[in-house]
Protein backbone atom coordinates (compact mmCIF):
# COMPACT_ATOMS: atom_id res chain seq x y z
CA UNK A 1 0.00 0.00 0.00
CA UNK A 2 1.20 3.22 -1.05
CA UNK A 3 1.26 6.52 1.07
CA UNK A 4 -1.45 8.08 -0.59
CA UNK A 5 -3.76 5.15 -1.48
CA UNK A 6 -6.57 4.48 1.67
CA UNK A 7 -7.17 0.31 0.40
CA UNK A 8 -4.81 -2.86 -0.17
CA UNK A 9 -3.39 -4.04 -3.37
CA UNK A 10 -4.92 -7.14 -4.92
CA UNK A 11 -1.70 -8.68 -4.32
CA UNK A 12 -1.79 -7.86 -0.69
CA UNK A 13 -4.55 -9.24 -0.55
CA UNK A 14 -4.05 -12.72 -2.41
CA UNK A 15 -0.89 -12.81 -0.29
CA UNK A 16 -3.42 -12.60 3.29
CA UNK A 17 -5.47 -15.21 2.29
CA UNK A 18 -3.10 -17.57 0.91
CA UNK A 19 -1.16 -17.44 4.38
CA UNK A 20 -4.66 -17.55 6.16
CA UNK A 21 -5.12 -20.62 3.69
CA UNK A 22 -1.40 -22.29 5.00
CA UNK A 23 -2.06 -21.50 8.76
CA UNK A 24 -5.96 -22.77 8.65
CA UNK A 25 -4.55 -26.02 6.66
CA UNK A 26 -1.83 -26.54 9.10
CA UNK A 27 -4.41 -26.25 12.39
CA UNK A 28 -6.89 -28.46 10.58
CA UNK A 29 -4.27 -30.92 9.93
CA UNK A 30 -2.69 -31.37 13.49
CA UNK A 31 -6.36 -31.19 15.10
CA UNK A 32 -7.30 -34.29 13.05
CA UNK A 33 -3.75 -36.17 13.28
CA UNK A 34 -4.18 -35.22 16.89
CA UNK A 35 -8.03 -37.19 16.85
CA UNK A 36 -6.62 -40.21 14.87
CA UNK A 37 -3.91 -40.86 17.21
CA UNK A 38 -6.25 -41.11 19.88
CA UNK A 39 -8.71 -42.89 18.01
CA UNK A 40 -6.34 -45.72 17.03
CA UNK A 41 -4.41 -45.11 21.03
CA UNK A 42 -8.09 -46.42 22.25
CA UNK A 43 -9.26 -49.05 19.48
CA UNK A 44 -6.76 -51.20 21.36
CA UNK A 45 -6.95 -50.23 24.69
CA UNK A 46 -10.12 -52.75 25.40
CA UNK A 47 -8.30 -55.59 23.64
CA UNK A 48 -5.45 -54.80 26.33
CA UNK A 49 -7.47 -54.49 29.38
CA UNK A 50 -9.26 -57.37 28.54
CA UNK A 51 -6.60 -59.61 28.22
CA UNK A 52 -4.87 -58.32 31.17
CA UNK A 53 -8.23 -58.52 33.25
CA UNK A 54 -8.55 -62.29 32.21
CA UNK A 55 -5.08 -63.34 32.72
CA UNK A 56 -4.81 -62.09 36.47
CA UNK A 57 -8.65 -63.42 37.04
CA UNK A 58 -7.51 -67.03 36.05
CA UNK A 59 -3.93 -66.84 37.39
CA UNK A 60 -5.68 -65.85 41.17
CA UNK A 61 -8.16 -68.57 40.69
CA UNK A 62 -5.62 -71.33 40.01
CA UNK A 63 -3.24 -69.70 42.70
CA UNK A 64 -6.16 -70.67 44.82
CA UNK A 65 -6.71 -74.32 43.46
CA UNK A 66 -7.14 -76.53 46.44
CA UNK A 67 -6.11 -80.04 48.07
CA UNK A 68 -5.24 -83.18 45.43
CA UNK A 69 -8.60 -84.68 46.27
CA UNK A 70 -10.71 -82.53 43.97
CA UNK A 71 -9.69 -83.11 40.57
CA UNK A 72 -8.17 -80.40 37.80
CA UNK A 73 -9.91 -81.32 34.66
CA UNK A 74 -9.22 -79.46 31.00
CA UNK A 75 -8.54 -79.50 27.81
CA UNK A 76 -8.24 -77.83 24.38
CA UNK A 77 -10.11 -78.40 21.67
CA UNK A 78 -8.87 -77.30 18.00
CA UNK A 79 -12.10 -76.49 16.13
CA UNK A 80 -11.91 -74.55 12.29
CA UNK A 81 -8.45 -73.40 13.73
CA UNK A 82 -9.11 -72.09 17.17
CA UNK A 83 -8.78 -73.40 20.33
CA UNK A 84 -11.76 -74.20 22.74
CA UNK A 85 -10.27 -74.78 25.86
CA UNK A 86 -12.53 -75.74 28.82
CA UNK A 87 -10.94 -76.17 32.47
CA UNK A 88 -12.62 -76.70 35.55
CA UNK A 89 -11.61 -77.15 39.57
CA UNK A 90 -11.79 -76.36 43.13
CA UNK A 91 -10.23 -73.40 44.18
CA UNK A 92 -10.56 -70.68 47.86
CA UNK A 93 -10.41 -67.58 45.03
CA UNK A 94 -13.98 -66.65 44.42
CA UNK A 95 -15.80 -63.41 43.31
CA UNK A 96 -17.47 -63.42 46.10
CA UNK A 97 -16.04 -62.04 49.34
CA UNK A 98 -15.31 -64.93 51.62
CA UNK A 99 -12.32 -66.48 50.39
CA UNK A 100 -12.14 -69.57 53.21
CA UNK A 101 -15.09 -71.48 51.33
CA UNK A 102 -14.46 -73.64 48.41
CA UNK A 103 -15.63 -73.18 44.93
CA UNK A 104 -15.76 -75.24 41.91
CA UNK A 105 -14.78 -72.73 38.57
CA UNK A 106 -14.62 -73.26 35.35
CA UNK A 107 -13.98 -71.49 31.94
CA UNK A 108 -14.99 -72.22 28.83
CA UNK A 109 -14.99 -70.67 25.19
CA UNK A 110 -18.29 -71.39 23.94
CA UNK A 111 -20.30 -70.35 20.68
CA UNK A 112 -24.13 -68.37 21.04
CA UNK A 113 -26.77 -68.65 18.92
CA UNK A 114 -25.52 -66.25 16.47
CA UNK A 115 -22.05 -68.53 16.63
CA UNK A 116 -20.28 -65.49 18.36
CA UNK A 117 -17.43 -66.86 20.90
CA UNK A 118 -18.13 -66.27 24.38
CA UNK A 119 -15.70 -66.77 27.06
CA UNK A 120 -17.87 -67.97 30.19
CA UNK A 121 -17.30 -68.13 34.22
CA UNK A 122 -19.07 -71.11 36.26
CA UNK A 123 -18.96 -70.52 39.62
CA UNK A 124 -20.54 -72.92 42.27
CA UNK A 125 -20.55 -73.70 46.09
CA UNK A 126 -21.22 -77.39 45.70
CA UNK A 127 -18.41 -79.17 45.33
CA UNK A 128 -19.95 -82.39 44.54
CA UNK A 129 -22.41 -82.13 41.36
CA UNK A 130 -21.10 -80.91 37.85
CA UNK A 131 -20.88 -77.22 36.91
CA UNK A 132 -23.23 -77.34 34.37
CA UNK A 133 -25.81 -77.92 36.96
CA UNK A 134 -25.77 -76.12 40.56
CA UNK A 135 -23.28 -72.99 38.88
CA UNK A 136 -23.93 -69.25 38.21
CA UNK A 137 -22.96 -68.52 34.61
CA UNK A 138 -20.67 -65.50 34.39
CA UNK A 139 -20.16 -63.49 30.74
CA UNK A 140 -16.73 -62.73 31.10
CA UNK A 141 -15.74 -61.44 27.43
CA UNK A 142 -17.12 -61.75 23.89
CA UNK A 143 -13.94 -60.71 22.23
CA UNK A 144 -11.93 -63.66 22.87
CA UNK A 145 -11.51 -66.23 19.67
CA UNK A 146 -9.48 -68.77 20.84
CA UNK A 147 -8.74 -69.72 24.56
CA UNK A 148 -6.07 -72.29 25.05
CA UNK A 149 -5.12 -74.62 27.97
CA UNK A 150 -1.41 -76.45 28.42
CA UNK A 151 -0.50 -78.46 31.48
CA UNK A 152 2.63 -79.06 32.84
CA UNK A 153 3.43 -82.80 34.22
CA UNK A 154 6.51 -82.18 35.03
CA UNK A 155 8.55 -83.01 32.40
CA UNK A 156 5.88 -81.71 29.15
CA UNK A 157 3.24 -79.73 28.35
CA UNK A 158 -0.31 -81.23 27.03
CA UNK A 159 -3.17 -80.20 26.01
CA UNK A 160 -5.44 -82.51 28.29
CA UNK A 161 -5.50 -83.06 31.92
CA UNK A 162 -7.92 -85.28 34.25
CA UNK A 163 -6.99 -85.49 37.98
CA UNK A 164 -9.48 -87.73 38.48
CA UNK A 165 -8.20 -90.28 36.25
CA UNK A 166 -3.96 -89.62 37.38
CA UNK A 167 -4.72 -88.53 40.89
CA UNK A 168 -2.05 -85.72 40.83
CA UNK A 169 -2.29 -81.90 39.86
CA UNK A 170 -0.44 -80.59 37.00
CA UNK A 171 2.26 -78.34 37.96
CA UNK A 172 1.58 -75.28 36.02
CA UNK A 173 -1.12 -74.21 34.13
CA UNK A 174 -0.74 -72.18 30.92
CA UNK A 175 -3.77 -69.87 29.75
CA UNK A 176 -3.27 -68.52 26.26
CA UNK A 177 -6.20 -66.48 24.38
CA UNK A 178 -6.73 -64.38 21.66
CA UNK A 179 -8.59 -61.44 22.25
CA UNK A 180 -9.58 -59.51 19.20
CA UNK A 181 -9.18 -55.57 18.71
CA UNK A 182 -11.59 -53.38 17.10
CA UNK A 183 -9.81 -53.47 14.09
CA UNK A 184 -10.46 -57.54 14.05
CA UNK A 185 -6.87 -58.42 14.55
CA UNK A 186 -6.15 -60.88 17.21
CA UNK A 187 -3.88 -59.97 20.87
CA UNK A 188 -2.80 -63.02 21.91
CA UNK A 189 -2.28 -63.14 25.65
CA UNK A 190 -0.28 -65.98 27.97
CA UNK A 191 -1.18 -66.39 31.77
CA UNK A 192 1.25 -69.04 33.43
CA UNK A 193 0.61 -69.95 37.20
CA UNK A 194 1.88 -72.52 39.57
CA UNK A 195 -0.56 -74.75 41.02
CA UNK A 196 0.66 -74.78 44.92
CA UNK A 197 -0.67 -77.88 45.95
CA UNK A 198 1.11 -80.12 43.79
CA UNK A 199 4.42 -78.20 44.55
Amino acid sequence: MTAGNRGFTLVEVLLAMSLSALLLTAVYWTYFSINRSIDAASEGQEALETGRMLCELIKKDIRGVSAARYPVVGKSDIVEGRSLGEIEFVTTAGLETDRLKLRRVGYALIADDKDRMILIRKESKDLNNPLDETAKVFEVSRIISSFHLEFFNGTEWVTKWDSGSSATLPKQIRVTVDVVDAKGENRKFTAEESVQSSL
